[in-house]
């Protein structure tokens, strides 16, 4: 290592950039095991939450590569909660039905309002739209079809009431 032993409290910044550079090398390398010690070092030395944000979402990118969807399922879910969303234990197939229309009306409610120019500006709601994004595609796999629509409903209402972003399309 070319940075001193204390670079997390000396140099953060350049440590948590380069971390997440290494990790993602090795992710794209295929190397999985280096890439998840490396997300989990940055964790573990990440001052907040914020920052945090990119290497957990990339460790539950890891988790559905590697077929661990539950693993990706509870990481999503856990941010989720820290970020201030519910995340159910369970949910009501009527409930999850009942989503869509209401979805459906916030959508007719605010496409006059040139609702698809309103960006979403906030870093952390961006993430937000993206780990729900993540957590369809792992509860697709991991639990029942309501879940998935009670998800999307969610990540669509968010992107409805704050904007869209280059993530939107995803969820």
């Amino acid at each position: 290592s070319l940075l001193p032993n204390d670079h997390w409290e000396s140099h953060y910044d350049i440590s948590l950039r380069l971390g997440f550079m290494m990790a993602t090398a090795a992710n794209s390398s295929c190397k999985y095991d280096d890439a998840e010690n490396i997300l989990r070092r940055i964790l573990k030395d990440a001052r907040c939450t914020k920052d945090k944000l990119p290497s957990y979402f990339l460790l539950s990118q890891i988790f559905q590569a590697r077929g661990k969807v539950a693993d990706a399922y509870g990481t999503c879910s856990s941010i989720l909660t820290q970020l201030g969303e519910t995340v159910p234990e369970s949910v009501d197939p009527e409930e999850a039905v009942a989503m869509i229309p209401e979805t459906l009306r916030k959508y007719d409610e605010v496409y006059g309002d040139d609702w698809l120019g309103k960006k979403m500006e906030d870093y952390t709601l961006r993430y937000v739209v993206r780990f729900y994004g993540q957590m369809i595609t792992s509860a697709f796999f991991f639990k029942v079809p309501h879940f998935v629509a009670h998800f999307t409903c969610k990540a669509v209402q968010l992107s409805l009431q704050n904007g869209v972003c280059k993530y939107t399309p995803l969820s």
